[in-house]
């Protein structure tokens, strides 16, 4: 082969070399440092140079590392390597990510390594972008799944809460239409009887009224359109005619109803009507699930909880008791323990209602319950103003029983 030959080759081969998609540069050993003495054309572009005199791949080390990605080190010359992921620098000083092949030649007396590289800064980012996207997506997945089985829960829950709504509804509306018919048709034997008929459709229908009224409250709470007006109420009085309010209903049980009001706090900050529901929900629910000869104790004594006053009204009753795994179910707005049939009347809407209550008048009422032992409800009711300013006004008419507007 001539040398014209070999000359044409060579050309040809540079010419290769200078058009290869991926940044080629060659470095000779001169002491303990590496000098450039080729750099195609891409590696000029991707280094953001100008030329290649006097130049060491000491400038290609980075500054500081970043991230899991390797450093370029003179290490790395020491032997043949092929490198996913090096961080290098650039000639104006910014760093980038590249795929980095290396490779020693020895031509003569001179030593040489050949490095290629390749930008894959945009790639890896796009690829850990992808990654956090599809994290993303499993993560959203997931919570659709939760949020699917907690509907289907909800959606089984307002099923048993409109079956039984529809039961305890059509119980006093049948007694109240029954006796009703009776009267019509004079089907009664004394002017006793026709009083006992009326009593009767009296009793039913309040029941009737009471089951209405929960069902708005529920709503008009969830949708936030219960109207409030917090004033300094004095508390004693309230306790004590709720007591006498019960005392009828707990005799019937053969119940007592003990007060142990401490001293402490009269006057507190509270809806007068919508205090005096939450308290005939809580003593109506400790005589209810009470046991015969049991006792109901409403006592009150002063609370801090957050650094703030408050009256805490405790009712505790000596009932059956609710186990633990159960306790949060009884706020629970479509939660029922047991069947239908089994059910004390009402909506068992109650105890979520009245939450909710003290909650929007800046109270909290909680529960604790043991097993054979009895439960005790906590009524925390603020001795401070807590709520905004404008929660903080006069009922226009407290002749009118708003509960169930």
């Amino acid at each position: 082969m001539g040398k014209s030959t070999v000359s044409n080759d060579i050309r040809v081969f540079q010419s290769l070399v200078e058009s290869a998609p991926v940044g080629m540069a060659a470095f000779h050993r001169v002491g303990d440092d590496y000098r450039a003495a080729f750099i195609n054309a891409r590696a000029f572009e991707t280094l953001e140079c100008t030329d290649q005199s006097d130049w060491s791949f000491r400038e290609l080390i980075p500054n500081e590392s970043r991230g899991t990605a390797v450093l370029f080190a003179e290490v790395l010359f020491e032997r043949d390597a092929s490198l996913a992921e090096v961080l290098l620098k650039k000639k104006n000083g910014h760093h980038f990510l590249a795929s980095v092949g290396i490779k020693r030649i020895q031509l003569e007396d001179n030593e040489f390594v050949l490095l290629s590289f390749r930008d894959v800064t945009v790639e890896k980012k796009m690829a850990r972008d992808l990654q956090a996207k599809q994290q993303e997506i499993e993560r959203a997945y997931s919570e659709l799944l939760d949020q699917n089985t907690q509907l289907r829960s909800l959606d089984e829950a307002k099923d048993k809460f409109i079956a039984l709504t529809t039961h305890e509804l059509r119980t006093p509306l049948s007694a109240i239409m029954a006796t009703a018919d009776f009267l019509e048709n004079k089907l009664y034997d004394s002017a006793e009887q026709r009083d006992e008929f009326i009593r009767t459709i009296s009793e039913q229908g309040r029941h009737l009224m009471e089951l209405v009224n929960d069902v708005l409250d529920f709503a008009k709470i969830r949708a936030g359109k219960m109207d409030f007006y917090v004033e300094n109420i004095k508390l004693r009085p309230l306790l004590r005619k709720t007591a006498e309010t019960f005392q009828h209903m707990a005799d019937q049980m053969g119940l007592k109803i003990t007060l142990n009001l401490e001293d402490g706090p009269e006057l507190v900050w509270a809806d007068v009507i919508r205090f005096r529901e939450i308290l005939n929900n809580v003593v109506s629910n400790a005589i209810k699930y009470n046991r015969q000869g049991g006792t109901v104790t409403i006592q009150s004594n002063s609370h801090i909880a957050d650094g703030k006053s408050f009256v805490r009204i405790t009712v505790r009753d000596t009932g059956v008791g609710i186990p633990q795994e159960k306790l949060e179910g009884v706020f629970n707005e479509f939660e029922t323990v047991g069947h239908v049939s089994r059910h004390h009347k009402g909506t068992g809407l109650g105890m979520p209602i009245s939450r909710r209550l003290v909650e929007s008048m800046g109270g909290k009422l909680t529960l604790s319950s043991k097993q054979g032992v009895g439960s005790e409800f906590y009524i925390d009711i603020p001795v401070d103003k807590v709520l905004e300013e404008t929660m903080y006004r006069s009922r226009p008419d407290m002749e009118t029983d708003l509960v169930a507007s």
